[in-house]
């Protein structure tokens, strides 16, 4: 699951490039800010992640109300607290909110299984990590063309998309616990690698 949340997440950077060419090109009288880019870029990757509702800038109450720039879950449930992303625009950022992602959301409160941190400072200029919680703390990959495929929103047809939707419906059934059961994520992971890889597969 690893490598296919990274490539989804290259993915949408390189669509983001290609959908908004000109994000970079404004008046004297506007200023862009992190959350413009927050927001096309969190749109991109819902593109791929559709089993899942995507929020930006969500309020953390147990958090002393920290913000994370965008999550993928399932509305009102931990169960499916799957992908926390941080995004910047700066070249010289520090990439002091990956601690953030590590400290914060990917803990055993909120349990969210994978973080990204997210720089867009220039067309076709980015810094990217995908952040993996291991048995001993965490892992961070850096997200890059030479260890990255592109995956084309075009294989993913109505068929692809609903049978994805009824693995998940029936997986968060099944489940009874806060958060969901190592079997079940199993379950789910299989059939959405299934066929990602036989739909990649089938359009080359």
């Amino acid at each position: 699951m690893e490598t296919l949340i990274r490539n989804l997440i290259y993915s949408s950077i390189q669509n983001f490039f290609q959908n908004e060419n000109d994000f970079f090109e404004y008046t004297s009288q506007t200023g862009m800010t992190e959350w413009n880019l927050t927001h096309h870029v969190s749109n991109e990757l819902s593109k791929y992640i559709f089993w899942l509702n995507h929020e930006l800038d969500v309020t953390k109450l147990e958090y002393k109300r920290k913000r994370p720039d965008v999550i993928f879950h399932k509305r009102a449930s931990n169960r499916f607290n799957f992908l926390v992303v941080e995004a910047k625009k700066n070249r010289r950022d520090k990439q002091r909110d990956i601690q953030k992602i590590e400290e914060h959301w990917m803990s055993k409160t909120l349990n969210y299984r994978f973080g990204a941190y997210i720089n867009i400072w220039g067309p076709n200029q980015f810094k990217a990590f995908l952040i993996v919680q291991e048995f001993d703390g965490f892992k961070e990959i850096e997200i890059t063309k030479n260890n990255s495929e592109y995956i084309s929103l075009h294989i993913l047809g109505e068929q692809f998309k609903n049978h994805i939707r009824k693995t998940f419906h029936e997986v968060n059934e099944e489940s009874t616990g806060e958060f969901l059961e190592k079997n079940l994520e199993k379950k789910l992971d299989n059939e959405i690698l299934k066929l990602f890889s036989l739909a990649n597969r089938n359009i080359r």
